[in-house]
Order: C-alpha cells, then sequence, then structure tokens
C-alpha cells in the first residue's frame, strides 16, 4: 500500500502537505504525477479540504502553491466537487450549479469562488445557469465558448459575464474561442467586462492559451518576467489577442527629435505589445530584458512582439525633424 494513503484524515494531511514547505510539495507533485493515486486523493474530502480550504487571507506561500497544483491538475474538477460537498447536498454537477441564486452566492463566496473558478466543468456551469440556460447541456466552460447560442446569452447577462472575468478558465476558454469572442463582441458591455479582467486572472488566461501551466504564473507580472512564457505568448495567436484586447493594455506616444537622440517610453517595466513610427527611415527600441536583451528596429510598419522592456527607449536615427513613435504595452 503506497505510504501517502496512511495520511487520510485531515490531520494527517495538514502534517504531510503542510509541515514541511518543500517536502509538502515535493508528496503533492509525487502524487498528482500518478493519475490513480491523484483520483483518489481527489474523492477524499479531508485531503482536498486541507489544500483548497484555506481561509482567504490567511494564504502562505505552501498553501498557495498547493492549491495551484491541485487546481492545475487533471483532477481539479473532481477535487472541487468532492470539496463542496461540505457546503451543500448534491448528486451531480447539475444539481449542484442549475440554481441562479445558488450561483450568486458562491460567486460571493471568496473562499468558495477561488476553487469554483478554477474548475472548468464548474465554470461552464455556473455561466450557463446565470446565463438563463440549462447547465446540463454544458459539460464544461469550452463546451459554452463554443457554442454561438450559448454566448449570446452569457454576452447578453451581466452577470454571467462579471462570472467569466473572474475566472482565468473561462477567460482563456471564451478567448480560445473565435465563436465566444465574436458574440461577445457584438455587446459593449460584454466586452467591456471582458477585456477589464484583473491581472491575475490575465497572467494565468494567457498561460493556459500559450499551452503552459497556470500554476506558474500568479499574474502578467509573473509572466512579464518569465522568458519561457514570453516566447510561448508570443507564439500563440490567441494569447496576443488577449493581450491586446484587454484593459491593462496603455499606449504610449513619444517625439523623438531624431540624430539617435533616445527618450524614455515608460520608467520601469513595460510587456510590450508593438511599435510603430513616423519618417522614412528607421526607429531603434532599447532596454529589452525578457526573453532576451538587443534592441528593435521599427518604422511606419507595426512591429508585433511579447518582450519586457525596462526604462524602454526609443529614438529615431536621423537629423531630420522630429518624428512620433506609438508604443502599445502593459505595464507590470
Amino acid at each position: 500500500m503506497p505510504a501517502w494513503r496512511a495520511w487520510r484524515t485531515p490531520a494527517r494531511y495538514c502534517n504531510a502537505l503542510k509541515g514541511n514547505y518543500r517536502k509538502g510539495v515535493h508528496k503533492m507533485e509525487t502524487l498528482l504525477e500518478n493519475p490513480t493515486h491523484a483520483k483518489e486523493f481527489a474523492k477524499n474530502l479531508g485531503g482536498v479540504s486541507v489544500v483548497l480550504g484555506t481561509p482567504v487571507g490567511k494564504e502562505d506561500r505552501n498553501s498557495e502553491t498547493l492549491r495551484s497544483m491541485l487546481l492545475a491538475s487533471d483532477v481539479a474538477n473532481d477535487a472541487v466537487y468532492t470539496w463542496m460537498g461540505q457546503y451543500y447536498e448534491f448528486d451531480s454537477w447539475d444539481e449542484l450549479l442549475g440554481d441562479e441564486d445558488r450561483c450568486k452566492v458562491m460567486m460571493a463566496n471568496e473562499l468558495l469562488w477561488r476553487a469554483l473558478s478554477a474548475s472548468g466543468v464548474a465554470m461552464g456551469k455556473t455561466v450557463a445557469t446565470l446565463a438563463g440556460l440549462s447547465c446540463s447541456a454544458y459539460d464544461d466552460m469550452s463546451a459554452v465558448a463554443a457554442s454561438s447560442t450559448a454566448m449570446a446569452a452569457v454576452a447578453a447577462s451581466q452577470t454571467a459575464m462579471t462570472a467569466v472575468a473572474a475566472s482565468y478558465v473561462a477567460v482563456a476558454a471564451v478567448y480560445g474561442s473565435a465563436v465566444a469572442v465574436d458574440a461577445v463582441k457584438t455587446n459593449e458591455t460584454a466586452w467591456a467586462t471582458l477585456t477589464g479582467a484583473t491581472s491575475a486572472v490575465m497572467g494565468k488566461a494567457v498561460a493556459v492559451l500559450s499551452g503552459l501551466n497556470p500554476e506558474s504564473y500568479a499574474d502578467m507580472t509573473a509572466v512579464a518576467s518569465s522568458s519561457t512564457a514570453m516566447t510561448a505568448i508570443a507564439a500563440s495567436t490567441e494569447a496576443l489577442k488577449a493581450l491586446n484586447s484587454s484593459s491593462l493594455k496603455n499606449t504610449y506616444t513619444v517625439s523623438s527629435a531624431g540624430t539617435n537622440s533616445y527618450v524614455t517610453v515608460k520608467s520601469g517595466n513595460l510587456l510590450v505589445l508593438s511599435l510603430i513610427g513616423t519618417g522614412s527611415n528607421m526607429w531603434t527600441a532599447k532596454g529589452f530584458t525578457v526573453p532576451n536583451t538587443g534592441n528593435i528596429t521599427f518604422n511606419t510598419t507595426a512591429v508585433t512582439l511579447c518582450k519586457t522592456a525596462n526604462n524602454l527607449q526609443v529614438a529615431y536615427g536621423s537629423s531630420s525633424t522630429s518624428q512620433t513613435a506609438t508604443i502599445t504595452g502593459i505595464p507590470v
């Protein structure tokens, strides 16, 4: 019998997973790497309660890491389902999330929503119900996002869109579906809600869209400081579209007198998404740090990219009259 099965009471789970940060994380990694053990763990209320039940505001490095690992795993949906059983009596996801008033109560509960918002099944059912649909018709958030009928209803419901924007799983599902994006864009309020997702939600969402594990990225600042993330996002059409749509993005316009006279675009770190400048000569941008250093040249043809710069500076390479450059990016 595997040794971890001796942990089954909440007290033993707590000691095994939280008694020592390094050992606890290692034990969780070992457990989740084995499909059979992971499924057994996800069905154990004592175990998932230790991981998912840390009171809001009392999280520490250990609890954050363990919860992120579990919610980013293949058994996340099962774990959340098991954990919710201590709060409500139900025999299926549809029974749990088929009531609109109950879904609203769960959204308002930070502890419950922290787990539910990271479950694809829970989000699909919740969003469908809040949009006035039958949640039994949709297996998960991806199914909702793939349906033009469902997304039309979701876009028309401010409550449903608020739920979407508060979940990186839902945001990633919407941006990953052309059907969903088109439906949301037709409603100005819905689009503003989606694009207004926070840095924490967007950081994990673009990680998902880029094929990365969201547990590694707490927010956009973490994404912007990772060479792995920057390279993956640059190769993902969906992730770049999400970032360029986000209200986190700012536009900066600066003028350069030429003769390679550099001007500062923004002090501090900026995840740069595009560069374009006026004039017939080339511009140069410098200050890039992630995923690599080195200057970038650009002109009247927009250069799209995904690189982080510190104290980004640009200069026009001519002694002619002053020219203007426009840079878009997300402060991080």
